[in-house]
């Protein structure tokens, strides 16, 4: 399945602007999930769930707007367009230098009829949105939807802030219609059937290449999640015609873990 795709839905920036303008700077909510980021990572909730309470959460069984979303006539033109269920409905800032680590968003994902969609209000040239290792690039009023179940990391090296209106809603056949869910995404390897000793030395290869090309070392050194290592070992050795299978790499992954804990228990 895709794990982005831009809607062919584009909104006026300059009314979502003006909703910002309109709200408080203060009453900016931290995010919940403080080990996770650094800097300034914090919301404004605009429809959030009944039992929500005063946070950012965007989990729940019943959703309902609050006070803010009254104050947001572009946000509020935003939402009347999407004919599918709302959910939470939040604004959230990375401030400059922020960075929010690799993660995923394990209880969000179109195989539980949830999508979360992006709409940027404020953003600049330096801001490096990753998912799955690649980066989105998303221009003020695009709308995108992201799979956030996979890996995913920010970082805001801009000096302004960067500010996206994040909608989660349900799918339905409308949303179906527009977000081809579960097309084949071209840039997930396959694990290809290669000798074990050619794989060997195509490994041996590729290490050797790593530590030659910061370029490389760059790609895989923000990689956190085991799985998605694995699968971007595999993409980039065969971007250079050094074939891997998954199996070869993860058992590499053991090795190099078993060295080190000999290397620290001794």
């Amino acid at each position: 399945m895709i794990d982005r795709f831009r809607l062919p839905l584009t909104f006026d920036a300059a009314a979502l602007l003006a909703d910002l303008r309109t709200l408080s700077a203060e009453g900016w909510i931290p995010h919940f999930n403080s080990g996770f980021y650094d800097g300034d990572w914090s919301g404004l909730v605009l429809r959030g769930p009944t039992e929500g309470g005063d946070s950012l959460l965007a989990t729940g069984e019943a959703f309902a707007d609050t006070p803010l979303l009254d104050l947001c006539p572009g946000v509020r033109e935003v939402l009347a367009t999407l004919d599918c269920p709302l959910r939470a409905v939040r604004l959230l800032r990375l401030g400059p230098g922020g960075m929010i680590h690799e993660h995923r968003d394990y209880d969000l994902g179109y195989d539980r009829g949830e999508a979360r969609l992006h709409v940027p209000v404020a953003t600049n040239p330096d801001v490096a949105f990753h998912l799955r290792n690649r980066r989105v690039d998303m221009a003020p009023g695009e709308t995108w939807y992201l799979d956030l179940s996979q890996p995913h990391r920010v970082l805001n090296g801009g000096a302004t802030d960067r500010i996206h209106l994040v909608i989660d809603v349900g799918v339905n056949d409308w949303l179906r219609g527009l977000i081809p869910f579960e097309a084949d995404d071209p840039f997930r390897p396959t694990s290809p059937q290669v000798e074990p000793e050619v794989a060997a030395a195509n490994l041996s290869a590729f290490r050797a290449l790593v530590a030659m090309r910061p370029d490389l070392h760059a790609a895989l050194r923000d990689t956190t999640d085991r799985d998605l290592f694995i699968e971007e070992t595999m993409r980039l050795a065969l971007e250079h015609h050094l074939p891997l299978s998954a199996a070869m790499v993860r058992d590499a992954m053991a090795e190099e873990r078993g060295r080190w804990n000999e290397q620290w228990m001794k």
